[in-house]
Order: C-alpha cells, then structure tokens, then sequence
C-alpha cells in the first residue's frame, strides 16, 4: 500500500511535464512555420548596381605627337616667320611735296576794257536819289492803271467791291442760263413781278461758279436773289482777265433780270 501511493505523484508529475513539453515544442513550430510563411511571401529587393566610371585614354603614336607638344614646336617656327615677314616687308616711300600750280595769265586782248571809266561828273549824274520826281499827272495815271489791274483793251472791268471786301469784275457769260434752269427757283411771292437778283460768285475751272453770296434784289422781299443763288451751279461764266491773263479764283457779280415777256422766266443781264 505505501509504495501504490508514494508512486502515484511522481506519475503525474512525468506525465503533466511531458503535456508541456509538447504544446511548447509544438508552439514552437508554429511560430517557425509563420515566420517562414512571412519571409516566403515578402518581396525581394534587389540592390542597384552601381554604375561603372569608364576612362578613355589616348595615347599618341610614335610618329605622333601630342597636341601641347606640337603648339610647342611650332611656336618658334611662328615667331621666325614673323621676324623675316617684318624684316621683308617694304617701308612706305614718303610722299612728294605737291608743286602749287603754275600761275594762271590772263590772254592779252586788243579789244576794250571789261570795264567803263567814270569821271566824278557821271558817277554823280546816275545818283538816283536826285533823279527828278514825277508829275502829278503820272502818278495818277499810274495808280489808276494799278488799280483797275491792267491797261489792257481785253480787261474785265471792275464791278464793285464784295461783301467781305474783295475786288468784283463784271461776269462775261460764256453760256447764258435758260428759263428752264431758273423758273424751277422762283418764289411763289415773285410770280407776277418784274425785277431782278444780284449775287457774288467765285470762278473755277470749267467756266464754273461757287461759293455764290446774295448781294441784292429789287423788290426787296421778292426773293429773286435766293433765286439766283440757288441756280448758280448751272451758271458758265468766263473768268476775268486782266493783261492777257484769266484770274481764276477770283469774283465776278451776276445779276438776273426776270420779266414776264416769256411767262415764268427770266433774261440774263
């Protein structure tokens, strides 16, 4: 009996220390084959090479010779070209001293003098200053000729002065204008009545008039000299003259003198 029960305790010792051993080991294990499940599935990383450095070397041949070497044999060869290329080249000659011209003489004439000799007396006699004045008489004819703008038979005589001052000439019609032309601008207040419109006009090329002024009309009121300006345009009108010259540009007085001889109409004065 006492050896049944002093053995029994040891057994169970042996027994739970071999359960042990096992699930230790076997814990062991598992965790082995995890860690190598983890290394399994881990991706490889390869580590970079490192790029070469490569180095060229050139060696010069025998019959060769490097470039420092050649710079170096050439540059006395260069110093005595340019030496004997001083030493040749040739010194610039100085240049002549230019010889003045010879002098000019003048030809000998037989012929007069290219100048006149004055006595005191005749250098004196051409004093303009104490030449004599002219006549009253001149003078005016002078100033008449002046101011009409020529003494010529074929002048256009003056007509008067314009509205702003410029010099008039009597027109010299080149086409007179037609009933047809002017009734169109006759005022209903006009019909029935005699009478006339006056107006200043500018001449152009092609016997044309512009920039055309009202001057005057009787009756006054009647509008006979809106008439005229209005028909202006179709107006041919020579340009004055004055010694032989035409003065395009300049102003000539136009005067219409409208009567019922013919009806609706008018006369060119």
């Amino acid at each position: 009996m006492l050896s049944t029960t002093s053995a029994s305790p040891v057994r169970r010792l042996r027994a739970s220390l071999r359960g042990r051993t096992v699930a230790i080991l076997l814990a062991l294990a598992i965790e082995l084959l995890i860690a190598l499940m983890l290394l399994w599935m881990a991706p490889r990383v390869t580590p970079k090479e490192k790029p070469k450095t490569v180095v060229f070397g050139i060696e010069a041949s025998e019959g060769e010779q490097a470039p420092a070497e050649k710079d170096a044999a050439k540059a006395p060869e260069k110093a005595r070209k340019r030496a004997g290329e001083k030493a040749e080249a040739p010194q610039p000659t100085p240049p002549a001293a230019a010889l003045p011209p010879p002098p000019v003489v003048p030809p000998v004439s037989s012929g007069p003098p290219s100048f006149i000799v004055m006595s005191r007396r005749d250098y004196a006699a051409t004093d303009i200053a104490k030449a004599p004045a002219a006549q009253s008489g001149d003078q005016g004819n002078t100033q008449t000729a002046d101011a009409g703008g020529g003494s010529g038979a074929d002048d256009t005589p003056r007509a008067g002065t314009g509205p702003h001052g410029e010099t008039l000439y009597a027109a010299d019609w080149y086409r007179r204008p037609t009933n047809a032309q002017l009734s169109p601008y006759l005022p209903q207040r006009a019909l029935g009545r005699e009478g006339w419109g006056e107006v200043a006009c500018r001449t152009i090329e092609r016997y044309q008039v512009t920039d055309c002024q009202e001057l005057g009309e009787f009756p006054r009121g009647s509008g006979y000299a809106g008439a005229v300006r209005q028909a202006a345009f179709q107006f041919r009108v020579k340009a004055p003259r004055v010694n032989s010259r035409l003065l395009i540009g300049s102003w000539v007085r136009i005067r219409i003198t409208y009567s019922q001889r013919a009806g609706i109409g008018g006369d060119a004065d």
